[in-house]
């Protein structure tokens, strides 16, 4: 049995996940977007050779169970909500 590489305490509770491939906002290529249910944010994870060098938590102050995350045509990410809320997120 191994150890995680990275955990949350508390609990992130995913429900959606994408890794970036996009050109739209170059500083997320290859970066993972996690969906929380409890944690009512998106992680943005970024790794390096495999390895979690930091994490930013987007969306926390909208208070919103995240559902799921994907990467849409545009480049821009897309999250849905328990409410039924749909988010774009995308470079200003």
């Amino acid at each position: 049995m191994e150890q995680p590489v990275y955990y949350w305490d508390p609990v992130l509770s995913p429900s959606g996940m994408t890794f970036y491939s996009g050109d739209a906002i170059p500083e997320w290529k290859n970066n993972l977007f996690i969906a929380g249910l409890n944690s009512n944010h998106i992680a943005r994870i970024v790794l390096n050779n495999n390895k979690v060098v930091g994490e930013e938590r987007l969306l926390a102050n909208e208070g919103q169970r995240f559902r799921d995350i994907t990467q849409g045509k545009d480049g821009a990410l897309y999250a849905v909500t328990d409410g039924g809320r749909l988010y774009r997120i995308a470079k200003q």
